[in-house]
């Protein structure tokens, strides 16, 4: 591995920044993928809902899971540009 490589690596794990970016987008990606299993589950669920008024409950949470887990890939879009 080239000099400058190490000096990189170096500097991200002892940066504090560097190190809390990374803690963050690991969370931020841990959370997103539960988002994911939970929005196709309910999906699932709402496949085989027969009552209405429970389909649109659940309809409703889906439509929460998925606007969270957008709003959650764009800031780690973010997060991986700076």
């Amino acid at each position: 591995m080239k000099l400058s490589k190490l000096l990189e690596k170096t500097k991200a794990l002892l940066d504090p920044k560097e190190r809390k970016s990374k803690a963050q987008k690991k969370n931020l990606k841990h959370v997103i993928k539960k988002l994911r299993k939970q929005e196709k589950a309910l999906l699932k669920s709402l496949e085989n809902e027969s009552s209405k008024d429970k389909a649109a409950k659940i309809q409703d949470q889906v439509n929460l899971a998925h606007a969270q887990r957008k709003k959650g890939l764009k800031v780690l879009k973010d997060l991986k540009k700076s």
